[in-house]
This record gives structure tokens, sequence and C-alpha cells, in this order.
């Protein structure tokens, strides 16, 4: 493919660069548009108090409660060489920092100043003005802030080389100076798409970003309604705006931990004997030993012990599996095990949760103006990825099964190696515990080949949490009002091979890479 086709290739954009203030009436339907893209990184600008490109304390407070995490761009006078010395460069690491703290930045934190270069410049000019310019900014900035520049090939690649930023964001001029090589190198986080672009309902003007590192490498930040910032994608906090996830992605697993694999099994004081208790999936046990009659298992669960069958136990799998395993079990047990309605108290409010983590304002009641009910089975998904933690962080959150299906199914093809999930046929693939099931809703008839180049059409899609020989079990939200396991759509038949047997309606097979190199 030429060098403008594949410059040109917007797929894969999860980010946009705005010069207008979003908090407005106009803006928010260009908010819904974003977020139906599955955009959730805001590039708003620190320029001067008087201009309204750039982004306010009010603005920020409102764009991370909408969900989208904000990195900032310094641009004030960066199109003409005289715009950058050293002196200018003091000048403007000091009034970054002061729209960082009115803002609410997070300082200390990792949290990145983007710095522009908006003109072609010569490599005179970029290893004199320009290169004391950041050096200037970088001593005045110190640890305070991470660093990134905006520009073309060749400046970022010198200011990279003289260890003066972390993140290039490649301008979307491809004829610039060194800008093929660069684009070429995959040395950018991120790279702006040409043209230029105008939201017509809202009319608010954007242009596109492909984000190519890991989100936490960016710098994105979010702040609460008291001001208080912080890292949108943390490394100890997960990505919802307030919370920590359910469970830790390195939680302890010494020898002899098993894993309960399906529901119904009991827990009995000898083999056949008088019961215990009933034992729910994923409950971790250990492992005591063989019993005395073949087949049966001595367990303890915490302080009790007893025996059970064997067959229904299962050896930890890698630690990010079966963190999102438990996430997905917790949400089932806070639904009751599927008894509870999404419309009764506090069930409303645990589905308005999964909402406001992706900036919707749904709950459990919500109807669309046509009286129909706001579906929220996408949005249980990202919620329970979400909650699995840190390993996930690149996980395409949307209110839309198609939206993050697409997404991994690209991965895959472009070897995303910092994607947690990718997407193959049933003919490529196995299921296995933690791997996403996508089917057809409805009388819906999409393909996978469909999925690979569509993001916008209705489907579902549901967590496998239990494989046999031959079936595949899985669970998900919104399934019969609640989130359950027991409808009659949340069993697949396997193969004799294993693989998902066609006439199913399954559209697509992600599989879980989460925690894997390669």
């Amino acid at each position: 493919m030429p060098y403008k086709d594949d410059f040109t290739n917007a797929q894969g954009w999860s980010a946009v660069d705005v010069s207008t203030r979003l908090n407005t009436t106009a803006a928010k339907t260009f908010l819904t548009f974003l977020r139906s893209k599955g955009v959730d990184t805001l590039i708003r600008y620190y320029a001067s108090s008087e201009r309204a490109k750039t982004i306010t304390a009010a603005e920020a407070k409102y764009l991370s409660k909408e969900g989208f995490a904000i990195l900032p761009v310094f641009q004030d006078s960066s199109r003409k060489i005289e715009h950058f010395s050293s002196a200018q460069g003091v000048a403007n690491a000091k009034s970054a920092m002061d729209f960082a703290k009115r803002v609410g930045q997070p300082k200390g934190k990792g949290s990145t100043i983007l710095f522009a270069v908006d003109a072609d410049y010569e490599a005179d000019q970029i290893d004199g003005p320009i290169l004391d310019y950041f050096r200037a900014v970088k001593a005045e900035i110190g640890g305070a802030f991470s660093m990134g520049a905006y520009g073309s090939g060749a400046v970022l690649a010198k200011l990279l080389a003289e260890g003066l930023i972390s993140v290039p964001w490649l301008s979307m001029s491809r004829l610039f100076l060194g800008t093929e090589q660069f684009f070429y190198s995959s040395r950018w986080s991120m790279r702006q798409v040409p043209p230029d672009l105008t939201h017509g309902p809202s009319g608010v003007g954007y242009d596109r970003n492909i984000i190519r590192v890991a989100k936490q490498e960016l710098g994105a930040f979010v702040v609460d309604d008291t001001g208080h910032g912080s890292l949108f994608w943390n490394e100890d906090l997960d990505a919802t705006l307030g919370g920590n996830p359910h469970v830790q992605v390195d939680e302890a697993l010494v020898a002899g931990d098993r894993f309960v694999t399906t529901e119904g099994l009991r827990l009995r004081q000898s083999p056949n004997g008088v019961i215990v208790r009933d034992m729910t999936l994923g409950e971790k046990v250990t492992d005591l030993g063989a019993s005395v009659e073949p087949g049966w298992r001595k367990v303890r669960v915490g302080l009790e012990e007893g025996v059970v069958f064997g067959k229904y136990l299962r050896e930890p799998l890698r630690a990010e599996v079966e963190a999102l395993l438990r996430a997905a079990l917790d949400e089932w047990l806070r639904f009751d095990k599927g008894q509870a309605d999404e419309r009764g108290d506090p069930y409303y409010k645990y589905v308005r949760q999964m909402w406001a983590a992706i900036g919707e304002p749904y709950d459990g009641r919500s109807r669309y103006a046509n009286g129909e009910e706001v579906p929220w089975s996408a949005a249980f998904i990202s919620w329970v990825v979400r909650k699995a933690g840190p390993a996930y962080a690149n996980f395409k959150f949307a209110a839309g099964h198609s939206v993050f299906v697409n997404n991994a199914i690209k991965a895959r093809l472009t070897e995303r190696l910092d994607k947690p999930f990718w997407g193959y046929r049933i003919n490529e693939q196995k299921p296995e515990i933690g791997d996403i099931i996508q089917r057809n809703r409805a009388s819906g008839t999409f393909t996978y080949s469909y999925a690979e180049n569509h993001a916008e059409y209705i489907s579902h899609s549901d967590i496998v949490v239990e494989v046999t020989a031959d079936v595949a079990r899985v669970l998900g939200g919104n399934v019969d009002d609640t989130v359950t396991m027991s409808s009659d759509l949340q069993e697949y038949r396997l193969d004799s091979d294993g693989y998902l047997e066609p006439g199913q309606r399954v559209i697509a097979l992600l599989k879980n890479r989460a925690g894997l190199s390669g």
C-alpha cells in the first residue's frame, strides 16, 4: 500500500484532538458520537485563558464524569522558529504548569503535558532553537509531569534521542521532514490522521488519532468533582472513576489451590455422605489429597473440611484470567445468581454503575423515548473487564458489543500485543474460560467477516465461565433482565475437537490473551 494510503488509514482510532470546549449542550451529541466509535481519550489545549480552545476546570470535570481521559497539549504560538528559545521554553513550561494546576491535572504522578511544534523545520532549526526550547521546558518541569511533543518525524526523533520526551505525537502533515520514516519506524505513541473532520449534528471540528502504545504510557488523567486529578489508566486502580478492582490480578495462589468448575457441587463429610453445604462455581478450595473412594478429593474451604468429587475441580489458570472470571462471578452473586431483577432496588443502581463507567446516564430502569428498554449487556461486559484489573486496560470499553469485537479482530490482524482480546472465527480457536463469545441477537445474521469491517450492529456477548468436553457455558448481563448463566442461549455445543459447533449463530470468539507476552 502506498505511503499516503498507509498514513491516512484511520483504522483503530480511539482518541480525538478538539479545539472547542465540550461542556456545552451542542457538544453532548458529539460526545455520544465519540462513545459510539469507541473513543476514550480527548486531547485538549493549554493555550491562553481568553481562547475558547483552552480547557477549563469545569470542562475537565465534565469530561471526566462523562468517562473520557484527558490529555493536554500546550500550544500557544508555535508556528515560527522565533517562537522557540530557552527563554520561551521556561515561560511556556511555567504557563503549562499553571494551567495544569487550575484544571486539576495530577502532579508528580506521571501525567503528561504535550508541547506542540506545529510547522515543518529543517535539521539546523531542530538541533538549535527547538532543542534549546525543549531542554528548558524539561528543566523547568522536572519530575512534576511527563513530557510529550507534537510535531514532525524529524522533531520527534531528535527529542526522543535526547531523552526529552516520552510521548511522541506524530502530526497529520505527512510531507513534513522525517515523517514518513518515523511513521514506519513505529516509534510514535500517537499519530494524528488526516483530514480534519467536522461532526455534522454538533458542528464540532475534530481530528482522529490512533494510539499505538499501552494506554498507561500516555499519562492521561481525569478529575473528580472536588477538582482532584488522577491517572485514568492506573497500575494500582482500575479505570473506573473512584473504584478499586474487586480482584487483585496478583492474588497469591499456593500449591494445592483448586477452583470449583460447576454450579451444584456439594461439600460432604465423606464420599456420598452427609452434605455440609453447596459449593459455588469459581469457589477456591485447598486440595488435601485423595479420599478413600476413587475420584473423591479431600478439601479445605476456609475453616471447613470435607470431600468433593474431583472431576469438578480445576487447577488455577493465568492470574489475569482468574481475575476476569472472579469479576464476572462477583456480579452474578451480586445479582443473587440470576434471581434479581434489573428494575429492583438496589439492582438498577448496579446497572447504573456499569453505565457510568462508560459515560452513559442509564440505569436498570431506563427506556428509550420509544418505550423500549435500554440494553445493558455490553455495559456489563465492559464493566467486568474493567474490574478485572490493569491487564485489561486496553480493552475497547463500549456500550455496544460490536465495537469491542471489531477492535479485537483488528487487534489480532495487526498483532497488537497490548490488547487483552483477539477475535477469531469459531473454526480457528477453541473456547476457554475467560474468553468472550459474541452471537447474533433477535433476527440478526451477521458474520465474522461483517464484524471485521463494521462496528455498529446489534449483537450480544457473554463471558465463558465453564468448559466441559461437549459444552461451553457463558455468563452475561441483561439476560432475562439480570446477570445469569441459566438462559437457553448460554450453553454452546462443542464438537469432538473442542471447537464451537456451527449453526449456533455465533459471530466471533474473542480469545483472552491478557498476561501473555506474545
